[in-house]
């Protein structure tokens, strides 16, 4: 063995383990996640479910309120991936899908179950939100797991974004805007630039309390991937609600065809903001809170 071999080996013998998420983060992810889920499809139910079946007008208020158990599930996913990949020995990431896919059936069983007086509407919400668990699992297929914790605690905190912008709509009868859609346009420029900021600041302080040595570019996928979530979970939605219209309606009314529009255009810029804003604040953070390296501070210390 040569010098260099030598050195690469002791090297690689005192290097500091990855650092792990803890405990108590993961219990709190995973208990938001399971009431979270529940609470959302047992509100999706008390909504729209009927014992007699569904008629014109329950299918699209089911259309309209998919998003949010979707974006709840594909959240869910992730968290079941990363606590499956932690409280289990073998391949991590054959551990990460196979809990996000039992969650995933757990999930899309209880939604089953909720609707099975529409046995076709049923099994489509069913595949739905087992597919939005299975993609919530993909995103804690990388290989730091406290990446992917640091960006599932901000994307728990973007999820209380909106449920008190939900909360918010749903209790004031006051607007400070002469017309409904000024009030919809503000709030949704405004809450997810936000909310992307909070969500980057969330992730940073998270990977800072850990001192988990990650980099820049686990700082901006951190920050993002709340935002990244909502994405995903809004295009799911919009293939879901295709779906679920053309098994119960024979014709959508070109008002709904237009609101349905304008809340997905609402929900694909909304996820960019938060994306972006939530990278950028991480990455800002990144660069202008934590200390230089003591490698580089040795170097400046030598030129001068």
């Amino acid at each position: 063995m040569t010098d260099t071999q030598e050195q690469q080996a002791a090297t690689a013998e005192t290097a500091p383990a990855d650092p792990r998420p803890g405990r108590v983060a993961l219990w709190i992810l995973a208990a938001a996640a399971v009431l979270s889920l529940a609470g959302v499809v047992y509100s999706l139910y008390r909504l729209t479910g009927m014992a007699d079946g569904l008629d014109d007008t329950g299918v699209m208020i089911l259309a309209n309120s998919l998003f949010s158990p979707i974006i709840v599930t594909v959240f869910a996913g992730a968290v079941a991936a990363v606590a499956a990949a932690r409280a289990f020995q073998g391949p991590q990431k054959a551990l990460a899908v196979l809990g996000s896919l039992v969650l995933g059936l757990v999930a899309g069983g209880a939604a089953y179950f909720s609707f099975s007086a529409d046995a076709d509407i049923a099994l489509a919400v069913a595949l739905v939100l087992l597919g939005s668990a299975v993609v919530g699992g993909l995103f804690a297929l990388p290989r730091r797991s406290v990446t992917v914790v640091a960006g599932l605690a901000a994307t728990l905190l973007l999820l209380a974004f909106m449920f008190g912008r939900g909360f918010y709509e749903a209790a004031s009868s006051v607007s400070l805007f002469s017309d409904p859609l000024d009030e919809y346009g503000a709030l949704g420029t405004a809450l997810p630039f936000v909310a992307g900021i909070a969500c980057g600041v969330c992730a940073f302080l998270y990977l800072r309390q850990k001192k988990a040595g990650v980099k820049l570019l686990g700082h901006l996928l951190a920050g993002a991937l709340p935002g990244a979530v909502w994405l995903a979970a809004t295009v799911i939605a919009q293939v879901g609600v295709e779906v679920v219209l053309g098994i119960g309606l024979d014709a959508v009314a070109p008002l709904d065809e237009a609101f349905l529009a304008l809340s997905f255009q609402w929900q694909y810029n909304g996820s960019m903001t938060a994306m972006f804003a939530g990278a950028l604040c991480a990455v800002l953070a990144y660069g202008l809170l934590l200390p230089k390296p003591a490698k580089a501070q040795s170097k400046a210390a030598k030129k001068s």
